[in-house]
C-alpha cells in the first residue's frame, strides 16, 4: 500500500509540474502575440446627476496601414510640393541658357563700354499627386532672368542692365523605378507652354517676346527623405540640365 500510495504521489506532481508548464506557455504566447497597446485600457469614471459614466480608452495601435512603411519612401495618395533652382535651363528656341551672353542690339552709345558677364538664375515650383507608389501626375512652373551689366568703359560705372525672363508651365508625370527605404529612384516628363520675354534695347524701350513649346526631360533623379526630402534631377529642358531642390509630402490619412 505505502509503495502504491508513493506512487501515486510521485504522479499528481508530475501532473502538476505539467499543468503549471503548460499555463506559463499559453502566458508567454499569449504575451507575444497580443500587442502592448491592446492590453493598455484606461478607464475613466464621469459622474452627474443623472448617473455614473464608464468611459474606456485604449491607445492607437501603431502598426497602422496609414503609418509609413519602412521600406518604401512615400505612401499612395501623397501630396508634393518642391522647389528648386536649376543649371543649364533652355530658352525658347530650345538652346541651353547658360552659356549664351545677352547683348545689346540698339542704337549706338555716345560712349565705349564695357560687358560685364551674363549670370542666368532659375526657379521652379512643383505640385505633385501620387496616385500610388510609383506614379506622380502634377505641374510645375518654372522661371529664368537672365542679367548682364553694361559699364562705362572709362569710369566703370553701370550704365544700364540687360535682362532676359522666360516663364514656362508644364503638366509633369513622375515614375518612381525604385523605391527603397527614404531613397526614391524616378525618370519624369513634362510638356507645355512658355513665354520669353526681352527687349531689344533700343534704349530699353522695345519689348519682344516669343510663345513656344515648353519640354522638359529628367531621365534620372533621386529623393531621399519622406515627409521632408531633398532631390537632383539630371536631364534636359525648361528645368535644366541638373535640377535641384528640397520638397514636402502630405498624407491627410498618416497618423
Amino acid at each position: 500500500m505505502g509503495g502504491v500510495t508513493l506512487q501515486y504521489e510521485t504522479k499528481q506532481k508530475v501532473m502538476k509540474r505539467v499543468a503549471l508548464t503548460f499555463y506559463g506557455m499559453v502566458l508567454m504566447v499569449l504575451a507575444v502575440a497580443l500587442p502592448a497597446e491592446a492590453m493598455a485600457q484606461y478607464t475613466y469614471k464621469f459622474r452627474d446627476t443623472l448617473g455614473t459614466y464608464e468611459v474606456r480608452f485604449t491607445p492607437a495601435s501603431k502598426s497602422s496601414r496609414f503609418t509609413y512603411s519602412r521600406t518604401k519612401p512615400l505612401l499612395p495618395h501623397t501630396h508634393e510640393i518642391r522647389l528648386g533652382t536649376s543649371f543649364g535651363g533652355t530658352t525658347w528656341d530650345n538652346c541651353v541658357a547658360h552659356g549664351f551672353d545677352i547683348s545689346y542690339h540698339g542704337d549706338s552709345l555716345d560712349r565705349p563700354i564695357d560687358y560685364g558677364p551674363t549670370h542666368h538664375y532659375t526657379l521652379s515650383l512643383d505640385y505633385g499627386y501620387w496616385v500610388n507608389e510609383w506614379l506622380s501626375v502634377g505641374a510645375s512652373v518654372t522661371y529664368m532672368a537672365g542679367l548682364r551689366n553694361i559699364f562705362d568703359d572709362y569710369t566703370k560705372e553701370r550704365m544700364m542692365t540687360l535682362h532676359e525672363d522666360d516663364l514656362s508651365i508644364m503638366p509633369i508625370v513622375r515614375m518612381a523605378w525604385y523605391r527603397r527605404g527614404i531613397v526614391q529612384l524616378y525618370s519624369s516628363i513634362g510638356v507645355g507652354i512658355g513665354l520669353n520675354i526681352w527687349s531689344r534695347y533700343y534704349d530699353g524701350r522695345e519689348i519682344m517676346h516669343e510663345i513656344y513649346c515648353a519640354f522638359d526631360l529628367k531621365p534620372l533623379g533621386i529623393a531621399v527623405g519622406r515627409r521632408c526630402f531633398g532631390f537632383v534631377e539630371v536631364g534636359y529642358g525648361s528645368r535644366g540640365l541638373i535640377n535641384a531642390g528640397f520638397g514636402v509630402r502630405i498624407n491627410n490619412k498618416v497618423r
